[in-house]
């Protein structure tokens, strides 16, 4: 569990590196015009249900967004920093169909939006083939083999110490 904390924090913060530096749009309204933001979603194609990474660059910066799926469901929220960048983890609707959809982010306070493709893998499993069967449902045969080398064995000792006695006596 720690492990995949320690993953998730060192990924984010790779993820947040490549942003890199992020400038508001200048087309349209100046300086307050932020159309030209960019949602990126790592990894791309994934499987419903599955955590991925959404990161957003060149938002309103300390703006409060949120993040959808397929412009309808929600799948959270989180605030930009003072360069309008964000990293932030989402979990994708366990029921959603395999095939292409859409992440998207509102930018600024006046609705600007900006949305990646994505692509969510197929959840079905091919089915499992049955493991071959090995080994015995009886543990009889082999504690028995077991107690006959032992006793073997201690036969063994026995000979070898008695030889020894005779060879040192005579």
């Amino acid at each position: 569990m720690i492990r995949r904390m320690i993953g998730a924090a060192v990924l984010l913060l790779g993820a947040f590196a490549l942003v890199g530096p992020a400038t508001p749009a200048a087309a349209g309204g100046g300086a307050s015009d932020y159309a030209d933001c960019t949602v990126q979603v790592a990894p791309p194609q994934f499987a419903a249900g599955r955590h991925v990474n959404v990161i957003g660059r060149g938002f309103q910066p300390n703006f409060l967004t949120t993040i959808f799926f397929d412009d309808v469901t929600v799948l959270g929220t989180v605030t930009t920093n003072a360069q309008g960048r964000f990293v932030t983890a989402v979990t994708i609707p366990a029921d959603a169909d395999a095939g292409p959809h859409t992440i998207s982010a509102i930018c600024d306070a006046q609705g600007n939006i900006s949305s990646t493709d994505v692509e969510v893998s197929s959840n079905a499993a091919a089915p499992a083939a049955p493991l071959p069967r090995t080994g015995s449902d009886s543990t009889e045969p082999l504690v028995v083999a077991g107690g006959l080398a032992l006793l073997a064995g201690l036969c063994f000792v026995v000979v070898a110490k008695r030889r020894r006695q005779t060879h040192v006596g005579v």
